[in-house]
Parts: structure tokens; C-alpha cells; sequence
């Protein structure tokens, strides 16, 4: 080899953006090999790659980040002995095309420069020089190896198990290994989404026994010199303001699937306004509850009970396996708005007597529990200390709707045999719960106070076609709110009655709640006029002794 040819694999070995600008080829699908050209933000990229030991790329699509990651690949395991990287994708078919990349720019260099290839596999590939490249999909054991020299984490933000890829791999960072991690957003509450946040406001991140820091790169659609705002309005039309803002703008708040959008949940943080309500004591919407009671002090309370006024307590219970929580609000029927809510450890026992006590607080609330497993025992043992005010799932209810509803009628005291205590979340139910929920706070129509759920509301995504929490985070609250508001609707059925007639509905409700029983005739006050009756107007009276 003579001396021209050292001095490049010098150069090239240095200069890893010169190496990909002079030998490097792509594969295009019309035009075929063609040289890499790198855009001054792609020549950017590489220097921090080389200059940083973790980089925190937040991405717009189609910027040629996926190649370029190849390409870097392919100078580092060329050129240095030794070095294991590992690459974790979101598919298989995207882990075996990044490796198909990094094998054609080897392919295409110089024999000279090229190194033999020792094992050549879809997503694997070694050297002579005793380096190689695997790519895999996401699994919680990735990366678990003792030498590895570069990880890559692409798509993080889809990544469900991130948090656990990145702490599998802690021991051979710690020990000189180094990390490249890129997605565009998908949401605020995930991984990727926390290191951003964290990167953006200069917290370090824990790397075994020691704290280092990402260097983030923002790389917006605005730094493709071939785009400009002609293209971006282009593209808004075609793929919708909402893909753009996720896909090319990396706005966090307008990209994933959460089920209630963010957009909506702000209301709640920024109203009502100054003008709308000048007593600040009520502003926001969320804040701060005016006491903090029980042992644990996770009772939260924004209003005291008003005796002139009907309350609902909507209980979840814990599954018992320390990974969630039990939760229950108190809600206002007539204002619909919370006035109270509990989130915390308990046991079955102590939580039962909370409920208990705090629904004879709010003027005999009427409870509703949800039955599943553990449950069960909590609404038994409510049942057991005397409490009558609860609901009770009647199976047969599946056949009524709003026009022969007033027809479902046993008296209290000879309930169906078909009657379960508490409220039964079933596959059919479900849907129905969250659609309810999702309405009303889209809507603005329910009113809530609290932080916590609005905490858990930003992290209450669709996955996979299913409504639950991110991973590592919890939805106790937002099911319980769930189970409330599509009670209300559904049974009590308050909201599809006129506002005027609702108000005139609750005013007439009889207030000795030790009477009321869900689904139930109570009798008539057998020396004065039916209670249950309500003027309507033009001489007729309708029964509502359905709501009861």
C-alpha cells in the first residue's frame, strides 16, 4: 500500500464525515449506488457523535437520520478493532435494513479500505478486525452485554420498554461504552420524552455510580435546505396539522394517542381566567385542595360537603400487588365537578371504612365500587358496616333503554337474584367508560380540581388499540373518574335531561338517603302526594323514581 493510500485510511479514520462525503455510497431506488452527500446538519451530526459520548437526538421525519446512523456505523467498525454495536429497533424489518446500509457502504469502498467481512447475516455483521453490528428489536434483556461500544436506540419515543433497555445497559456504559438515542416525539410521560425535558433543562442522567449529560440535538424539518415554509404548508395539508406537528415540528404535546388530547386537558390549567373569575383563591381550575386529610394525608378536599347537595363517591381498587393504587372522587351531581378524591396505599379493611366515612360525609353519597377481584371484598365489607347507598349492577339492564327504562322496576327489599354488588368493568362496558370520559373533558363539561389526575390524563394513551397508562405510570384515578361519569349517564341519566329540568330533577330528589337504592321502587309516602312525581308543564307530571 503506498503512502497516499495510508494517508487517507489516516484521514478517513479521524474524519469520520469525510470518509462518508469521499467513499460512502447509498443505495437510491431509482438512480442506484450513488455518493453519500452529507447536508451541513448530517456533517453536524457526526461531529457530535464522535465528540460526545451521549447524544439525545429529537428528530422531524425524512432527514436522513436512519442512513446517516449507518454510515457511522460502518466508519466506526471499518476503522477501529474490536468495537460491538448494538442497535435496538422498534421492528425487525427496520433492525435488518439498517444493517443492510451499513453492509452496502462497505461493500461499495475501495478494496483497499475494505475490511472482510467474516459473518454476513440479515442483522448481523462481523469483520476481520474483530468488530461487528448486530441490530435487534426491543426486548427488557437488550443490551445486556459486557462489551459493548456503542449503543443506538432508534424510534425511542415507540420504544414501550426504553426505561428498561436503558438500565440493562447501565454496567457496560459505565464502563466506556457509548450512546446514541433518536426518535421523534410520541407523547409527553415516556422515556424519551423525560430525557428531553431533562436534557433541555440541563439534569444529568445517572450512568452507573456516575452523572454525565446528553448532548441534545433538535433537528426541526426547518434545517433540511431544501425545505422551506412553501413545503411545510404542503405538507400540512397533506398528512393533517397534527402528523406535522409530530412528524416535522417535534412538538411532544400535539403527537402520541392519548386518549383525552392535550390540547383539551389545558383548559384545565389555564381557566378560568382573571376576568372570568377575579377571586384568585379559584384560580385555576387545578389546584391546590383546601385541605390534605386521613393518615396518609392523600385525601385531597376542594369543597366541604354541602348538605343541601347530592354527591357520588366512584371507587378503583388495587389489585393488591403494590403496583397501583386505590382511588376514589367525590362528585358534585349537580355542578358536576369533583369536590374531593383519595389516591393511596391501603389496605382492603382501612379502605373500606374511608369510603364508608367519608360518603356519610358527603350527605350519604351514592357509592359506586368497582367489583373486580379485591373489589368485591371492599364493597362487601362496606355493605357490612351498614352503608345501603350503592350501586348495584343488574345484569338484566342490558335489555332497557331510555324508552322502557321506567319499566325495570323490584322493590328494594327482594332484590334479583341476578343483582352484584358494586360496578362490573367488563369488555362492554369499557369502551363505553372511557368514550364517556373523554366527551366530558373534551367538552369541558366535567369539572375537576386535582393534579394528580391531571398527571395521570397526560399519560392515558391508546396502546395497541387499548386505553391504559404508559409504562411505569398508573391510571387508577382516570379509571375511577371513568366509572363515575358513565354511572351518571347512564343510570342516573342527569345529562340527558335539560339543564332546567335536571336542576328541578335533583332540588325534588328526597334527601333521606338511607331510602335510595339503584334501580329500585321506593314506596310513597303513604299519607302525602307522590314525591316522585314532577310538573312538567301543560297539567302533566312525569315519575322519576327511576333515578333513584
Amino acid at each position: 500500500m503506498d503512502d497516499q493510500k495510508i494517508t487517507e485510511i489516516i484521514k478517513c479514520r479521524k474524519d469520520p464525515a469525510y470518509f462518508l462525503k469521499t467513499y460512502a455510497k447509498i443505495r437510491h431506488p431509482i438512480r442506484g449506488l450513488i455518493p453519500f452527500e452529507l447536508w451541513d446538519f448530517q456533517e453536524d451530526c457526526v461531529h457530535d457523535f464522535v465528540n460526545h459520548s451521549y447524544n439525545l437526538v429529537l428528530k422531524a421525519r425524512q432527514l436522513g437520520l436512519s442512513t446517516l446512523i449507518a454510515g457511522y456505523i460502518a466508519w466506526l467498525i471499518t476503522f477501529f478493532s474490536n468495537k460491538e454495536v448494538y442497535v435496538i429497533a422498534t421492528k425487525g424489518k427496520t433492525a435488518t435494513n439498517l444493517i443492510m446500509k451499513v453492509k452496502v457502504m462497505i461493500n461499495s469502498l475501495p478494496e483497499w479500505i475494505r475490511p472482510t467481512q467474516t459473518v454476513d447475516q440479515r442483522q448481523n455483521i462481523e469483520l476481520s478486525n474483530g468488530s461487528r453490528a448486530q441490530a435487534t428489536t426491543t426486548t427488557d434483556d437488550a443490551a445486556r452485554s459486557e462489551s459493548l461500544s456503542l449503543l443506538i436506540i432508534d424510534e425511542a419515543a415507540f420504544v414501550r420498554n426504553a426505561g428498561t433497555i436503558w438500565t440493562g445497559a447501565q454496567p457496560t456504559l459505565s464502563t466506556g461504552g457509548d450512546c446514541i438515542v433518536l426518535s421523534t416525539p410520541n407523547g409527553i410521560g415516556n422515556w424519551f420524552h423525560q430525557q428531553c425535558k431533562m436534557s433541555e433543562e440541563g439534569q444529568k442522567i445517572q450512568v452507573g455510580e456516575r452523572e454525565e449529560s446528553f448532548n441534545f440535538i433538535k433537528l426541526p424539518w426547518s434545517v433540511h435546505p431544501e425545505r422551506d415554509a412553501k413545503w411545510a404548508e404542503n405538507m400540512r395539508k397533506k398528512i393533517g396539522d397534527k402528523s406535522f406537528e409530530q412528524e416535522h415540528n417535534l412538538n411532544f404535546e400535539q403527537s402520541g394517542s392519548n386518549v383525552v388530547s392535550l390540547k383539551d386537558l389545558d383548559y384545565y390549567v389555564t381557566h378560568p381566567t382573571e376576568h372570568e373569575q377575579p377571586d384568585p383563591a379559584l384560580r385555576p381550575l387545578i389546584r391546590e385542595p383546601l385541605e390534605k386529610t386521613y393518615l396518609d394525608k392523600n385525601l385531597w378536599k376542594w369543597y366541604y360537603p354541602d348538605y343541601t347537595r347530592k354527591y357520588m363517591l366512584c371507587a378503583d381498587v388495587a389489585r393488591g400487588d403494590g403496583g397501583d393504587y386505590s382511588a376514589f372522587h367525590v362528585i358534585d351531581l349537580e355542578n358536576y365537578e369533583q369536590v374531593a378524591e383519595y389516591k393511596g396505599k391501603i389496605n382492603t379493611d382501612a379502605y373500606s371504612h374511608l369510603i364508608n366515612n367519608t360518603a356519610i360525609e358527603y350527605n350519604n353519597a351514592f357509592v359506586v365500587i368497582e367489583n373486580a377481584s379485591i373489589g368485591h371484598a371492599v364493597v362487601m365489607k362496606v355493605l357490612e358496616l351498614g352503608y345501603q347507598n350503592i350501586y348495584w349492577t343488574i345484569r338484566d339492564l342490558t335489555n332497557y333503554n331510555s324508552s322502557n327504562i321506567n319499566n325495570f322496576r323490584y322493590d328494594v327489599y327482594n332484590l334479583p337474584k341476578n343483582a352484584v354488588p358494586g360496578f362490573t368493568t367488563s369488555s362492554r362496558t369499557r369502551p363505553l367508560m372511557i368514550e364517556k370520559m373523554e366527551e366530558d373533558l373534551r367538552n369541558h363539561d366535567f369539572i375537576f380540581h386535582s393534579r394528580r389526575l391531571y398527571n395521570e390524563l397526560e399519560v392515558f394513551i391508546y396502546e395497541n388499540g387499548k386505553p391504559q397508562a404508559m409504562s411505569g405510570y398508573n391510571d387508577d384515578l382516570v379509571m375511577s373518574l371513568a366509572i363515575g361519569l358513565y354511572v351518571r349517564s347512564s343510570t342516573l341519566k342527569i345529562e340527558n335531561i335539560d339543564s332546567e329540568i335536571s336542576n328541578a330533577l335533583i332540588q325534588n330528589m328526597h334527601r333521606n338517603a338511607t331510602q335510595f337504592f339503584p334501580n329500585s321502587l321506593v314506596k310513597n309516602d303513604p299519607g302525602g302526594e307522590n314525591m316522585y312525581e314532577m310538573n312538567i308543564g301543560r297539567g302533566k307530571k312525569e315519575d322519576i323514581s327511576w333515578i333513584l
